[in-house]
């Protein structure tokens, strides 16, 4: 896929003010949706959904964004943010029938409690890149120049940026146009819970899906009335287990090129 130019530098601040609406790829198994772009010194990248349950399984079980600088599938530069959070005050709901994602769905306390999570992830690692690795605060300036922010917006989406200085993954400050066209790909990994309804010696219960997503999915605008963009809140779910969704594990690539431009 053909990257897209920036022309004025994103603020990484959590609002999704400065990307496309809608964001142009979505996928409909991991029930979000997300935007790469870059300039000559950075890689922007950004995720948000507005489905409960994939916020739930981020901000509880941690998500990892990864970047392989050949545009494959085989990954060596990793951010971990959120990171996994075995005291995070949201609680597993427990059952399997339909009126209890309902009931997920219309409690305004999950509401609550999704948001304080969001603000509550001030932490996060780094692997593989050039000039910083380990783990870091969010409010931190590290050595690198990667910046994180991940919150619940005004419409209750959860939206996720990142900036990563080329410097950091091509050990250049900037990019030339002997770049352009040089492929490179994003991966989101998102971590299942484990089902207790799984068997004994069972793997947890968890599908893993490892997608591709598609592109040019426009599932509502900004506070558009439950289908708010990057996976409407309640949206449908298998009539045999509407939970199920919060046991499977996904990750989603995007395959891409860079964009130079001059001036």
């Amino acid at each position: 896929m053909p990257g897209a130019w920036q022309d004025t530098p994103i603020a990484i601040d959590g609002d999704s003010k400065d990307w496309p609406s809608p964001y142009p790829n979505f996928d409909a198994k991991a029930m979000i949706a997300y935007a790469t772009s870059n300039d000559k010194e950075n890689l922007y990248i950004t995720m948000e959904t507005g489905d409960e349950m994939t916020q739930m399984k981020i901000l509880k079980q941690g998500m990892i964004v990864s970047i392989d600088t050949s545009g494959d599938k085989d990954a060596t530069f990793h951010i971990n943010f959120p990171l996994q959070n075995d005291l995070d005050p949201i609680d597993l709901p427990q059952g399997r029938q339909k009126k209890d994602a309902e009931n997920l769905h219309l409690s305004k306390q999950l509401d609550v409690k999704l948001s304080k999570s969001a603000k509550d992830a001030n932490q996060f690692s780094l692997d593989g890149f050039f000039g910083c690795s380990g783990g870091y605060m969010v409010s931190q300036t590290i050595p690198c120049g990667i910046k994180v922010i991940a919150r619940i917006d005004e419409y209750k989406q959860l939206v996720w940026e990142a900036v990563i200085p080329f410097s950091s993954i091509y050990g250049k400050a900037t990019i030339t146009e002997k770049d352009a066209g040089k492929p490179i790909s994003v991966c989101f990994a998102i971590k299942g819970f484990k089902n207790p309804a799984a068997k004994s010696g069972d793997s947890g219960g968890n599908g893993i899906s490892n997608n591709t997503g598609g592109t040019g999915a426009n599932i509502g605008g900004r506070g558009g009335g439950g289908g708010a963009r990057g996976g409407g809140r309640g949206g449908t779910r298998p009539a045999e287990n509407p939970m199920q969704h919060l046991y499977e594990t996904t990750k989603t690539w995007k395959q891409f090129s860079l964009v130079f431009k001059q001036g």
